[in-house]
């Protein structure tokens, strides 16, 4: 144990204290229930792991302090908790930090190895949580499933389709493959034969016969989503900048490569394009830089979570922004903050291999960094990037070179001007609550902030008028959306 008289003050849990409540951190005023434990540590070890910092006023954040001499029997007391009511034992580490004189208990827990991990007495069925959010959630068989595979490292994209046969694998896109390949990374070309299919893990042997696997059916068959429902990506081109009407959409299916292509084609014939002289040559500018929709694209038919069934990619076009949102939001592992600073981690390996070898993929981790590269470019604002309940969901905005917002009223652009310190502590809050979690509610944020209902609709409106945020969707099932970028 730390020497409880002597200050201490490690950048990280200075960090944390400053930080919202997220999917790998819960501040707790008390001593917590030991249900309340055990579900945050089945949360936080079937994900990337957290931290849950005890002696913390969750809503106002103040540090309210543990009793030097009751923190031994505390520690023991959670101790007990995790290891009585969690199985598998999860690993976890208790730390003390002094706070100008006022004592507090982390307890760090970490990811583990034995997904999933579930409450003794409920069982894996009914006993295992994952965390979505700053909220623990009850996983369903499907979330149950994927922390199986991860347990035993295995991608759903190399799980084999039983309804499926290798007849349904299309040889010319075997064949289309292997000359991108030859023309990206100089690859020979190979002979696409069963042995060949085996070798690129898009078919697989079962009981002594060869079935395609989700990759296989994904990339070479020409209609998959009739074996992978919602292996699809739906665009619409809306009016304005709500959902209230569209102009142009079309369902995209066919091979991953081919719904690739066709998106993008419906992304170049429903934006504005600009033509200017350089020189003897005209030449033409999207009004979004191509290679950055097609590299988040790319991103989302690569790293979206397929076994989630029925769910479709989803790439819609406003008149002010263009949204791209994929069902399974970042790896339990990567944070919105890793985005950009060479973390990788895919969710879709054989996909990501064949991507990669296509030229499709430049470089693992380098994705996000080549989107703010070329959005930078053109002198755009740069796009939010939004893990929310389970999505994830890049938002490309139209701006003037300075950075401002660009709204069009009545036809004539106006840009939003002022910055975040100009509101109040309330209204940063809730900013900063939106952000960690686009669905969170009204009643939340009351009960996070310590205000009245009435008072958080009143800070809302201002915020709206403000163009900091908008309201996407129904009061039930919707979420918020931040307009503007936080500082």
């Amino acid at each position: 144990m730390k020497n409880l008289r002597e200050p201490q003050y490690p950048m990280s849990i200075q960090k944390l204290l400053s930080s919202p409540e997220s999917k790998t951190l819960e501040f707790k005023e008390a001593a917590p229930s030991s249900l309340s434990i055990a579900k945050t540590t089945c949360a936080f070890t079937n994900g990337g792991g957290g931290s849950i910092i005890i002696g913390v006023r969750d809503k106002s954040r103040e540090i309210i302090w543990i009793d030097e001499l009751g923190i031994p029997d505390l520690e023991e007391k959670i101790s007990n908790m995790i290891y009585t009511l969690v199985e598998p034992t999860p690993a976890f580490n208790a730390s003390v930090y002094n706070i100008e004189g006022k004592l507090l208990l982390k307890i760090e827990i970490f990811p583990g190895s034995l997904k999933p991990y579930h409450l003794k007495n409920k069982g894996e069925i009914e006993g295992t949580y994952i965390r979505l959010g700053y909220t623990n959630r009850k996983a369903d068989l499907d979330i149950i499933e994927e922390l199986r595979r991860r347990r035993m490292n295995i991608g759903f994209d190399e799980t084999y389709v039983l309804e499926a046969s290798a007849k349904d694998i299309d040889v010319e896109n075997i064949k289309r493959y292997l000359e991108s390949r030859k023309k990206a990374r100089d690859i020979p070309v190979a002979e696409p034969d069963t042995t060949f299919l085996k070798k690129i893990k898009a078919i697989k042997q079962y009981n002594g016969d060869v079935y395609p696997t989700v990759a296989g059916i994904l990339l070479f068959s020409s209609e998959p989503e009739n074996y992978i429902p919602g292996a699809v990506v739906r665009c619409a081109r809306f009016m304005g900048n709500d959902m209230d009407e569209f102009i142009d959409q079309r369902i995209i299916a066919g091979s991953l490569f081919t719904q690739a292509e066709e998106t993008i084609a419906f992304f170049k014939k429903n934006i504005r394009r600009s033509a200017k002289i350089e020189g003897l040559y005209r030449t033409e500018e999207y009004e979004y830089p191509e290679k950055a929709i097609r590299e988040a694209l790319v991103n989302a038919l690569c790293h979206r979570d397929y076994s989630r069934m029925g769910a479709d990619i989803k790439f819609a076009i406003f008149d002010n922004r263009i949204e791209i949102t994929s069902p399974g939001g970042l790896l339990p592992n990567i944070t919105i903050e890793d985005l950009g600073t060479g973390v990788s981690e895919l969710r879709n390996r054989v996909i990501g291999k064949i991507f990669s070898e296509s030229g499709m993929i430049e470089g693992y981790g380098t994705g996000i960094l080549r989107i703010r590269k070329y959005i930078g470019e053109q002198g755009l604002v740069q796009p939010e990037f939004m893990d929310y309940d389970g999505f994830f969901k890049v938002v490309f905005y139209n701006a003037e070179p300075d950075g401002g917002e660009v709204e069009k009223v009545d036809g004539e652009v106006e840009k939003v001007d002022g910055e975040v310190e100009k509101l109040t502590e309330h209204q940063k809050t809730i900013l900063h609550l939106i952000k960690n979690n686009p669905s969170v509610s009204k009643k939340e944020m009351s009960e996070t902030i310590g205000i009245r209902p009435s008072s958080i609709d009143k800070n809302i409106a201002t915020l709206k008028d403000k163009r900091y945020l908008r309201r996407v969707g129904p009061a039930k099932g919707g979420h918020w959306e931040l307009i503007r970028k936080l500082d």
